[in-house]
């Protein structure tokens, strides 16, 4: 009895964390979509919005720390290499949603979120259309395909 209420808290913390991402990257895709711009106030709340949620929830280890950080850092260093073709914001951003989605879901959505974008830019490409596309709605995207297997 004790185990199923455990596992049942559990579950309940998950998914709070999820709806959390999931209006985190929602305010921030139509700010992406809009301005190709990510406020860096939003990014900043949510930030800490989540290290809370990470660290009152789970048992906040380093590294556990290490892991939801990943995905984030990874983007990051694309942003850096890549003379900013991945903005520094959508680095940030997938730093925050590992807080709240755990680093290995995290990292599963940022894959998808690639894998969506490539396809969108085929089609560019194929329309001769050069302008940049922002990636977090790609990001919410792949956040809402995961919800449906998990």
């Amino acid at each position: 009895m004790q185990q199923v209420r455990i596992k049942g808290e559990k579950r309940m913390y998950e998914k709070t964390g999820y709806c959390g991402a999931l209006l985190f990257l929602g305010c921030l895709a139509i700010y992406d979509i809009k301005w190709k711009k990510i406020p860096a106030i939003v990014v900043g709340a949510s930030g800490v919005l989540s290290l809370i949620y990470f660290s009152v929830g789970k048992h906040p280890d380093l590294y556990s720390a290490v892991i939801c950080m990943l995905p984030g850092m990874v983007l990051l260093l694309l942003s850096l290499l890549t003379g900013e073709k991945i903005g520094y914001g959508d680095g940030a951003a997938a730093l925050a949603l590992g807080f709240w989605t755990g680093g290995l879901f995290c990292m599963v959505v940022v894959c998808i979120g690639i894998m969506l974008s490539g396809i969108y830019s085929l089609y560019r490409i194929i329309r001769k259309n050069k302008e940049p596309i922002p990636f977090i709605p790609f990001l919410l995207a792949a956040l809402e395909v995961m919800f449906l297997y998990v």
